[in-house]
């Protein structure tokens, strides 16, 4: 896996797969982003450093079109554009230590349309396919990979 490259602002870019064109773009995590995710701990850190690089690479599905408040970043100035999705290999403890992957969960980064990741996290995945996050029919406007 290519190591995170650094901006002139302090922001970092990881490669992430181009649903459009298979081919790689970069998406960006902000400065001021990056130090929230280490005041929340090891945990938290651990997964912005090593499961966001392997889902934006290799997601299991991305949707196209946030439709649900909660999913968007109105408050960050921006409308949501992207959800990646994938199950991890690993999870992490506090103390930053890798467990196994959360049984019924999937991973999600969130990315707005100036292609930058304002949030990620654990969700319940569907029942049905749990590749894919829990009413993910009617969270995203169309799914493109």
């Amino acid at each position: 896996m290519a190591e995170p490259e650094e901006t002139r602002r302090g922001a970092i870019l990881l490669d992430a797969v181009d649903p459009e064109t298979g081919g790689l773009s970069k998406i960006q995590i902000s400065h001021r982003r990056m130090q929230a995710v280490a005041r929340r701990g090891l945990a938290q850190a651990s997964e912005c450093a090593l499961i966001m690089p392997a889902i934006l690479l290799r997601p299991t599905a991305v949707f196209e079109g946030i439709r649900t408040d909660e999913d968007d970043n109105a408050s960050e100035g921006g409308a949501g554009w992207r959800c990646y999705c994938g199950i991890p290999a690993n999870s992490y403890r506090a103390d930053g230590s890798a467990g196994p992957s959360y049984q019924g969960k999937v991973y999600l980064i969130f990315v707005n349309d100036e292609r930058v990741a304002y949030n990620w996290r654990w969700e319940k995945c569907d029942p049905e396919d749990p590749r894919l996050p829990i009413d993910h029919a009617t969270r995203f406007k169309r799914r493109i990979i």
